[in-house]
């Protein structure tokens, strides 16, 4: 019994001092560029102007916060976007956290002309990313999480 009730307390505690966000969940037109320039700094990856957010999904309430983001990239900007540091760098490995799997929304298994790289970051983090054509546009499949 003692055993159980000092569980208890240090459960009760260890809930109540660390910090939790909320989740969050947008779709298009709702994604703007304060959502492209969250994953950005998170991320390191930058979109090109005339990026149209699709889908964003923030998992805050958690221990370690995570997302998902779905853009389409014009097409002219394609081969810069490819500039990003994990398509020059990254893993070539075929993404598979995917953060946003759940959502109606997250279709990567659909995309054709598929680059796909992972990458670790600074301080535990970690990012996978894929291009490919999705209804004949270029769009972008990204999912993050700290570690």
């Amino acid at each position: 019994m003692k055993f159980q009730a000092i569980v208890s307390l240090l459960c009760l505690c260890l809930s109540s001092c660390l910090e939790f966000g909320d989740d969050l969940e947008l779709l298009a037109p709702e994604v703007t560029d304060k959502e492209l320039a969250e994953v950005t700094r998170r991320t390191g990856i930058e979109f090109p102007k005339g990026t149209v957010g699709l889908g964003y999904f923030l998992l805050g309430s958690g221990i370690d916060d995570a997302l998902a983001l779905k853009a389409s990239i014009p097409d002219e900007e394609r081969l810069d976007f490819l500039k990003n540091e994990i398509f020059e760098k990254g893993d070539k490995s075929k993404c598979s956290i995917q953060i946003g799997r759940d959502r109606a929304w997250w279709k990567l298994d659909e995309l054709k002309e598929r680059v796909d790289r992972k990458m670790d970051l600074p301080k535990g983090r970690f990012v996978e990313c894929a291009l490919g054509k999705e209804n004949g546009k270029w769009t972008v499949y990204l999912s993050w999480m700290s570690t």
